[in-house]
Parts: C-alpha cells; sequence; structure tokens
C-alpha cells in the first residue's frame, strides 16, 4: 500500500498552541459549519446508567492522532458522545503512525474494519477523518453539516429490530433481540440492500491506497468464549464494542504537534460474539469484564448495514 502525498490540502488545520475547552471548540466548528445542531445549548442528555436509547443511530469515525483534518471531526465527537439518538465510536487507524506520532489509541484491526468497508463500496482508498453511518453511508468526516444531515435522515427510517443489552450476575451481559412484526419478513434476508453510496473525493489528509494484500484480511477478530454458539451460516453478525469514554492526548510529533487533543468514545475492543437468522428471537449471554461501556451491534455479514445498535453504560 502506497500514501497519496498529493491529498495533503489539510495541513492548514494545524493546531499550534494554546487551549480551548471541548464546548468552546463545538461551538467554533458548529458556527463555521453553520450547523445548529451543534450548539452546547442543543445537547441532549446522556443516557442514565444501564440505559438504553430506543433505535439509536451507529456512528463510526475512523481518525488519527496524526491527521491535520481530524481535529473537527474528533471535536464532533464531543458533541454526539452527549445525545442518546446517536452511538458514535472513534476507531483510531495506524497509517498514520509513520509521519512523526504514533497514534496511542490505534489498532490494526480498525484499519482493516475500515479497509472492509471501502472494499463493500467499491473504493479504492481508506482516509481520515472518514465517518461510516449506520454501516451505509461513507461521508468525509470534517463536513460536520452532512453528518448531521445523515444521522437525522438515518434516525428518521423505522426500527426494525427490538434490541436489549442488560449486566447479569457473574459479569456477563445479556443480548435480547427481536425482529419487529412488520419488518421481520424483509430483514431475515441477507444482502436485501444492494444500492452502494458513489465513491466520495477524497481531497483530504489521511488517504491510503488499498493494495492487493488488503484482500486477505480477516473478516473478525476471534471471539472470546460465549454460552452461546453462532451459526456461520446466518445472515447477520452479533458484536460487542468496548469504549473509553474520554481521554486527553498531549501529541508531540507529526501534523499536529504541539496540540493538546480531547477524544471521546474511543474504542478499545470490537469483537463478533454471535450470529442470528432472525426467524425467532435472539438470547444469548457473553463475559463482560471491567467498567467501559458496551455497545451491542447488529449488522449484516460482510460488514453490510447495521440493522440495531444498544449501549450499556
Amino acid at each position: 500500500m502506497t500514501l497519496n502525498a498529493s491529498l495533503r490540502a489539510g495541513q492548514g488545520l494545524r493546531a499550534k498552541g494554546g487551549r480551548q475547552g471541548p464546548l468552546h471548540r463545538i461551538r467554533r466548528v458548529a458556527l463555521a459549519c453553520g450547523v445548529a445542531a451543534l450548539i452546547p445549548g442543543t445537547l441532549l442528555a446522556q443516557d442514565a446508567p444501564g440505559a438504553v436509547a430506543d433505535h439509536p443511530v451507529l456512528l463510526e469515525l475512523y481518525t488519527a492522532q496524526g491527521c491535520a483534518s481530524c481535529p473537527p471531526a474528533d471535536d464532533m465527537m464531543i458533541e454526539l458522545a452527549g445525545r442518546d439518538d446517536v452511538i458514535a465510536l472513534a476507531l483510531h487507524v495506524d497509517y498514520w503512525d509513520y509521519i512523526g506520532w504514533a497514534d496511542t489509541f490505534a489498532a490494526r484491526a480498525y484499519t482493516e474494519r475500515q479497509q472492509r468497508y471501502a472494499r463493500r463500496h467499491g473504493h479504492s482508498t481508506i482516509y481520515t477523518p472518514q465517518v461510516v453511518i449506520n454501516g451505509t453511508e461513507i461521508l468525509e468526516g470534517y463536513r460536520v453539516m452532512q453528518v448531521m444531515d445523515a444521522i437525522a435522515s438515518q434516525h428518521a427510517r423505522a426500527a426494525e429490530v427490538a434490541l436489549h443489552v442488560q449486566r447479569v450476575d457473574g459479569g456477563g451481559l445479556e443480548i435480547r433481540a427481536e425482529p419487529l412484526a412488520d419488518a421481520a419478513p424483509v430483514v431475515a434476508m441477507a444482502s436485501r440492500r444492494v444500492g452502494l453510496a458513489e465513491p466520495a473525493s477524497n481531497a483530504v489528509v489521511g488517504t491510503l491506497s488499498m493494495g492487493a494484500a488488503a484482500e486477505t484480511v480477516p473478516d473478525t477478530t476471534t471471539p472470546q468464549q460465549m454460552r452461546a454458539q453462532p451459526s456461520p451460516a446466518a445472515p447477520f453478525v452479533v458484536q460487542l464494542v468496548r469504549y473509553m469514554p474520554a481521554a486527553e492526548v498531549s501529541i508531540e510529533g507529526g501534523e499536529n504537534a504541539g496540540r493538546v487533543a480531547e477524544y471521546a468514545n474511543i474504542v478499545t475492543s470490537w469483537q463478533t460474539v454471535g450470529s442470528w437468522d432472525m426467524r425467532g428471537p435472539l438470547q444469548i449471554t457473553v463475559p463482560l469484564e471491567g467498567d467501559e461501556p458496551a455497545v451491542v451491534i447488529v449488522q449484516e455479514a460482510g460488514q453490510g448495514e447495521i440493522i440495531a445498535a444498544a449501549r450499556l453504560n
């Protein structure tokens, strides 16, 4: 894989010195983008401990501490982390580590997940900051207004699955899912949505061309021991994500050298824990250690559409 050096137009976004609090920076981004939804006064209340929001939209931000174009998208994540109608997850990728700063949260597995989305949607490159919404819409992460519009559009769609998660005695997580009556006959069909988004114009810092080696990336990480064995032929997979709610990093090298950056909802693990054919209700219990928040996602096999997501704080 080779980097396209011509796509470094975002270097002017590099922060130099000084600090601003997260709400001040959110307001600045909102005014710059004309997005009223980002003004702090419009923030929605965060979920109460253990609560699960009804039909939230799942947003994945692919970002990197070494990407000069990423700070506006990272600031957007701070606002989204406070909303209960969105589950926003930041996946830090590793392909910008070489330019002088190794991302302290990056994992190769998140780069590989981003590559699988690119292949499914017919894209030849991946880039940062990149947003994927419900597994189907791919947007440039610094285009905050477009991201907010896409969230609203996805949230307006009717829920197809009732998904509930709760902690159980012994350190486990119980996952219960049931297709809603009106959606069940359609939802149970694998690969039912074949319309793919057009490739985006990737004129941003952080573009990585994908070579032949990318085709050998496995689809999932190794699941932990489970009490319910999945059916490998099922058209939907159940995934468990853990994340760190907030962190601050002093970046000492690379394109963002000198920046003290704040990050929200940083993914620390992402694994497949089961599968589902949706012919009937699903109920499984999986191990759940530690106090980090958990997110359960039901996604079309082959990293397709995300049809349900639930968060446990």
